[in-house]
């Protein structure tokens, strides 16, 4: 799933968020679901953490439309959000 040249993401991202999701292979789209779709969980710091569960990942399928079998590989990808709304990074659980 490659983010579209059409698809403009409405989070603002820290260059440490789109270094780690170049590095990592995470698509911005993927990183808007995840801040759409899921509940935040507290990070500390004034962060949250930001991951699919049963739920969201139903939901996130719906989205991608004929996609979500390209969306399998995100299925443990999670966000940070910062206290002030930035995404701080994204990565995926091993």
């Amino acid at each position: 799933m490659h983010a579209s040249a059409r698809f403009a993401p409405h989070h603002h991202l820290s260059r440490h968020a789109l270094l780690r999701m170049q590095q990592r292979s995470i698509p911005h789209r993927v990183v808007e679901l995840l801040l759409d779709l899921t509940d935040p969980v507290d990070a500390g710091d004034g962060c949250t953490l930001h991951r699919f569960c049963a739920d969201s990942w139903a939901e996130a399928g719906r989205s991608a439309g004929s996609l979500a079998p390209r969306l399998d590989r995100y299925r443990n990808a999670y966000a940070i959000l910062g206290a002030d709304g930035t995404v701080v990074t994204a990565a995926r659980l091993h």
